[in-house]
């Protein structure tokens, strides 16, 4: 049986191994950051982050001082809280001042105490406080105007450990700390395909992240713009990844059988 078997088993052999790459996932596709050229110990060019334009829907707090701070208060007066429309809304504390919150409507404008409908969409908040600061040049002097987006949403979905919507108090962040809130990817999250979806000025556009690239740092997309999706797509090694006991034992059971049909067409 001996010589019958061995050039079978021989010939068994060069399966395995394939058998076995479909199934296990290597240490490099884990590896962020492992291609390309090496990380050198100098300063690089930061990539530029998209400067946030205000839009519809956002929330924005606008807070005007002065050195008088009785002749300011009026237009800092907040409304009712936000449920519609676009009435500012506060949010109070013991500790830190009252700083009214404004939605932007459909029209793309808030109403603001004192100054009435502003329209604010299309600016980034540096361009609104300037604007709100060239108004109320007439009435107050020597005014500080603070504009600034309260609710950057982000959407991470796919492959990561918490998926789902997310809002921070901030104009910046970037792929890697939208990822990192949501749990970072899982272990069959493909860090080759990682989907970028931006809808911007009436328009959708899409980008894969290579998350093995150096360069990364230097893409478009490293830093999120509002309202952006991350979708991270499974690898195909997902498919070994169930909870079903039945679909666990077919796994294990379908390279055995095959290993036998191969002996079995092989001897006779």
């Amino acid at each position: 049986m001996m010589p019958i078997f061995s050039p079978v088993l021989r010939r068994i052999a060069y399966f395995l191994p394939l058998l076995s790459l479909t199934a296990c996932i290597q240490h490099r596709q884990l590896v962020n950051f492992n291609e390309g050229p090496d990380f050198k110990d100098v300063a690089r060019q930061m990539a530029l982050a998209n400067p946030i334009k205000l839009q519809p829907d956002d929330i924005i707090s606008i807070s005007i001082q002065t050195l008088d701070p009785v002749a300011s208060a009026p237009f800092n007066l907040g409304g009712v809280p936000i449920t519609g429309g676009n009435a500012g809304s506060t949010t109070t504390s013991a500790a830190v001042p009252t700083i009214p919150t404004y939605l932007i409507d459909n029209q793309g404008e808030v109403n603001l105490p004192m100054l009435g409908q502003v329209k604010v969409a299309g600016w980034t908040t540096l361009q609104a406080r300037d604007s709100l600061s060239a108004r109320l040049a007439k009435y107050l002097k020597n005014q500080i105007v603070n504009v600034r987006l309260v609710n950057f949403k982000f959407t991470v979905l796919g492959e990561v450990a918490q998926a789902g919507s997310y809002s921070i108090p901030n104009e910046r962040i970037n792929i890697l700390e939208a990822l990192g809130m949501a749990g970072d990817l899982t272990n069959y999250g493909d860090r080759e395909k990682v989907l970028i979806i931006r809808e911007k000025d009436g328009q959708r556009s899409f980008a894969y992240l290579n998350l093995h690239q150096r360069d990364l740092f230097q893409s478009p997309y490293f830093y999120l713009s509002q309202n952006d999706m991350v979708y991270v797509e499974p690898m195909k090694a997902k498919i070994g990844a169930t909870t079903d006991g039945s679909s666990k034992f077919l796994q294990f059971i379908i390279p055995v059988v095959s290993i036998i049909s191969i002996i079995v067409s092989l001897t006779r």
